[in-house]
């Protein structure tokens, strides 16, 4: 059954899945290769889920997977690629969820193009996921923001969203509870150069 634990006093388990398919029209490069400390923008987020102990991890490939590939070390994750990545993210949805084991109690859906997100703010997630068993999403500077919790129960319908809506267009079909979240930082991410520029001047500029 899903939601249950199989071992006293140890929380079911909580998936990652990382969306990397887009085609980063507006960058005019493949941003899932930008540097971002020691590797890529897209190696630092699998990296996140790991430390924030999502399991397993799913990375969801389309626009230049191979060569995305061939250039990143993504550990254990396992990679699913999406041949209709241009059809919006719903296609990248139904892949990532597709290939979940039974038996989780959710999945944390984060963004490649937000390397910045800390281990932090997704095991807040998972934390008031647990709790409430509801769709978690971060309010910061009252606007909701990413990564997203969808408890397992909404995964056939995350498999049914056709086009870029977005698991935004489940929010009113499930039970939804806000994360209040003080740090404005994570709710950037990269659809320019300038956008890149500023978050490479907020992380690793040091102040004078």
């Amino acid at each position: 059954m899903h939601g249950l634990s199989d071992s006293p006093g140890r929380q079911p388990g909580i998936a990652g899945i990382i969306l990397a398919a887009g085609g980063s029209s507006r960058f005019g490069a493949v941003k899932q290769l930008l540097p971002w400390g020691r590797g890529t923008c897209l190696e630092a987020c699998v990296r996140t889920a790991e430390l924030a102990g999502l399991d397993p991890i799913v990375v969801v490939l389309g626009f230049q997977n191979e060569i995305i590939l061939n250039q990143t070390q993504l550990g254990h994750a396992q990679v699913v690629k999406n041949a209709e990545w241009d059809q919006g993210q719903g296609a990248s949805l139904k892949a990532g969820v597709g290939v979940l084991p039974e038996g989780l109690f959710g999945a944390v859906f984060m963004l490649a193009d937000q390397p910045q997100i800390s281990v932090n703010l997704v095991m807040a997630i998972k934390e008031l996921a647990w709790k409430r068993n509801s769709v978690v999403v971060p309010l910061i500077n009252d606007q909701r923001a990413n990564p997203v919790f969808f408890p397992s129960r909404a995964f056939s319908r995350l498999s049914s969203i056709q086009g870029d809506q977005g698991g935004r267009a489940l929010m009113g079909e499930f039970p939804t509870v806000l994360l209040p979240w003080l740090d404005e930082d994570m709710a950037l991410d990269i659809d320019t150069q300038a956008d890149y520029d500023r978050l490479c001047r907020i992380f690793f500029t040091n102040p004078s």
